[in-house]
């Protein structure tokens, strides 16, 4: 199945997708993606409780490198009267963590430059007083996109590390009737 195939949110900045396997509990998947880390050396895990966290080695990695959260926990649906059991797997793909935290900080501190200059600016344009903060709104706009623009490129960047954690997800897991929610 194609990365991503059933999100067309074309904005997204950290995909996430959700598996469901009705061959394999919780505790079995959870076993076979732990049993698969050592055996793969292109890729690191870490295991804490129900979560497992995957990313490249160190001296593979880049900035825009990718991490990837899984959760696994048991799935119950009432669905249509078709109860539907098996495990579910939330999986969250992003940059590391301290590389999402400086963008979003970006991205909040240029917004509330821009919410309050241009305020103030806005204010004191209004009143009939000269003011350069009015070029806030504009700049701010402009620095907003680009910021988006990079997150954007560094995706790219890191698709093909993205890909491979998501592949090995799948053939750790090696589950013939999960599907994708």
């Amino acid at each position: 199945m194609a990365f991503n195939t059933h999100n067309t949110d074309d904005i997204e900045i950290r995909p996430r997708f959700k598996l469901l396997s009705k061959t394999y509990t919780d505790s079995e998947v959870l076993e076979r993606v732990k049993k698969a880390i050592p055996k793969q050396e292109n890729v690191i895990g870490k295991i804490k409780g129900s979560h497992v966290f995957l990313s490249i080695p160190q001296d593979e990695q880049h900035f825009w490198s990718p991490a990837m959260e899984v959760v696994i926990e048991k799935h119950d649906s009432d669905e249509d009267d078709d109860k539907i059991e098996g495990t579910s797997i939330r999986c969250l793909l992003g940059p590391k963590q301290t590389v999402w935290m400086m963008i979003m900080f970006f991205y909040i501190s240029v917004a509330v430059l821009l919410l309050f200059g241009g305020m103030y600016g806005l204010v004191k344009w209004n009143m009939g007083h000269e003011t350069n903060l009015v070029w806030l709104i504009p700049g701010g706009i402009i620095t907003e996109l680009l910021i988006y623009l990079a997150t954007k490129w560094g995706q790219k960047k890191g698709r093909d590390q993205m890909l491979y954690l998501v592949s090995f997800l799948y053939h750790a897991i090696d589950d013939a009737e999960m599907e994708r929610l």
